[in-house]
């Protein structure tokens, strides 16, 4: 296993938000085809990180309003959230926090379905293939 910095090691032992929904609004399950995690079990050190402190960081923010700029801008801005805090991640888990962003962006494009915004889910799910870019970080150069 890579080394991990302490931020991800404290993340891990004591992730913040992580429990079963009872009927939840939305929801959404990913299976990582790069570790083969799948990230609503929380399956390594680095996504139950990710997934920690991305729901601190939108916990209380009006989603549609994380949904603003460009497809990029958009993108960008919920890596940053969890990479900011993060600090360095291993090369070898860089996949991760976009598997947390992916299952975001899924969730609340089910959300908005369920509750008749269907602009709003159709523009989370736009969101989800820009994620695919960031997958490829760490990857090693042939």
């Amino acid at each position: 296993m890579p080394e991990l910095n302490e931020k991800i090691k404290e993340h891990f032992r004591n992730p913040h938000n992580v429990r079963e929904i009872e009927n939840p609004e939305g929801m959404g399950t990913i299976d990582n085809a790069v570790c083969g995690d799948t990230t609503k079990l929380y399956l390594c050190a680095v996504t139950i990180a990710s997934a920690s402190v991305l729901t601190e960081k939108i916990r209380g923010k009006e989603i549609s309003k994380l949904l603003s700029g460009t497809d990029e801008e958009i993108v960008k801005r919920l890596m940053s959230l969890i990479e900011t805090e993060l600090g360095e991640i291993p090369p070898v888990k860089l996949h991760c926090p976009p598997a947390t962003v992916q299952v975001f962006l899924e969730s609340i494009a089910r959300y908005f379905e369920n509750e008749g915004k269907n602009e709003l889910s159709l523009r989370a799910k736009r969101l989800i293939p820009e994620i695919s870019e960031y997958y490829k970080r760490g990857e090693e150069k042939e």
